[in-house]
């Protein structure tokens, strides 16, 4: 309880903290600063300073898909739970950044409305303070005589973080299947959140009603996106959780056929593919497993079966490389051939690699070697 009462403050101590920092920038281009010049006090007009400011605070709510990565799913999710079962064999699946997404959604369509209220309180205070009060008219000028200018930057702020959330939604739903998806749309955030933080900064110039319309539009349009966008990330990110499962219940399988005697140290599998192999070190030798066949259900593979396996003495370290076949992971030894996997995750098979190496010339794994 305590934990989730804190998940629902941090939206609005990073909105504060933005506002914060935005009003930095607003304050010292309004006394002439400019902090990117050798020469502090030259090369900056303060009647820049409104949009100077206005332009961080739609930066930093074009990034609200990634403002509040942590590297554990969100609490109170399905994946969450299953990370009190973790496999603590295998290399841990890190969270994508944009896994905010999937927490509740009323903590994720609170962002644009907080944040907005955050922005236009500083804009406010901007105001108060601006050596510049704007032309009549315009929606900087007209900021405290009339309703519709502080209406038109809550809108415009609060659609932009929804139009960052449902472009990290689709980014996170693509995380695990097409890894290159998911690359290219945090790239694309990154790039528009330059782009929109510098073109939204020309609404202090507007009319309020055309300020008015057009956020109100965009506010529309990026809620409607954000909807079925969250709603395909939570559907992505059950498959892959039914996946981890699958997985979980595969390496039960491996562990059922073990010695008593015989600890596992370390195992490296495709997760994505329940029937594939697995390979894996123990205290008493280096094996290469798979299920001989699957069980009533996707996530019950069926009981598995030891295809190879050596001595640990015979071990000389491991290797990944692409290959046509696929990724390829080997295990190397003295007097005998490889083991090889084809498949899995390239990260989590350099790290399943670089641990083998490390027990193979130090007799330990990493782990151990920095406790």
């Amino acid at each position: 309880m305590n934990r989730d009462r804190r998940s629902r403050s941090t939206t609005l101590v990073f909105g504060i903290g933005f506002a914060v920092f935005a009003s930095i920038a607003f304050f010292l281009a309004n006394a002439g600063i400019n902090p990117l010049r050798n020469h502090v006090l030259r090369g900056i007009n303060p009647e820049q300073a409104p949009s100077i400011g206005m332009l961080v605070l739609f930066f930093f709510s074009a990034i609200a898909a990634f403002a509040f990565y942590e590297d554990r799913p969100p609490a109170g999710s399905s994946a969450a739970r299953a990370q009190q079962a973790e496999d603590p064999h295998g290399a841990k699946r890190r969270q994508p950044p944009t896994s905010f997404v999937r927490n509740p959604w009323p903590r994720v369509f609170a962002v644009g409305p907080v944040w907005a209220v955050c922005g236009v309180i500083a804009a406010f205070i901007w105001h108060a303070f601006a050596k510049d009060s704007g032309t009549p008219g315009t929606v900087w000028g007209d900021l405290t005589s009339s309703p519709l200018p502080a209406i038109a930057l809550l809108l415009g702020l609060w659609a932009t973080a929804n139009f960052s959330l449902a472009l990290g939604a689709i980014a996170d739903a693509f995380h695990r299947t097409l890894w290159a998806v998911f690359l290219i749309v945090s790239v694309l955030i990154a790039i528009l959140a330059i782009t929109i933080g510098v073109v939204a900064s020309n609404i202090l110039t507007m009319s309020p009603s055309a300020g008015l319309a057009v956020a109100a539009i965009c506010l529309i349009i990026t809620t409607v996106a954000l909807i079925p966008a969250r709603l395909f990330a939570v559907a992505r990110a059950r498959v892959t959780n039914r996946i981890d499962a699958a997985h979980e219940a595969r390496l039960q399988s491996l562990l059922m056929t073990l010695a008593p005697s015989e600890n596992l140290m370390l195992h490296f599998a495709d997760r994505d593919n329940p029937t594939g192999q697995i390979l894996a070190a123990t205290n008493q030798r280096l094996l290469l497993a798979a299920p001989t066949g699957t069980g009533t259900g996707s996530a019950r593979p069926g009981p598995v079966r030891i295809l190879d396996q050596a001595h640990p003495g015979q071990l000389r370290g491991a290797s990944t490389k692409f290959r046509p076949a696929g990724h390829t992971t080997s295990v190397h030894f003295r007097d005998r051939p490889d083991m090889e996997l084809v498949g899995g995750d390239p990260s989590e098979a350099d790290t399943f690699a670089e641990a083998l190496t490390a027990l193979a010339t130090t007799g330990r794994l990493p782990q151990e070697e920095e406790t």
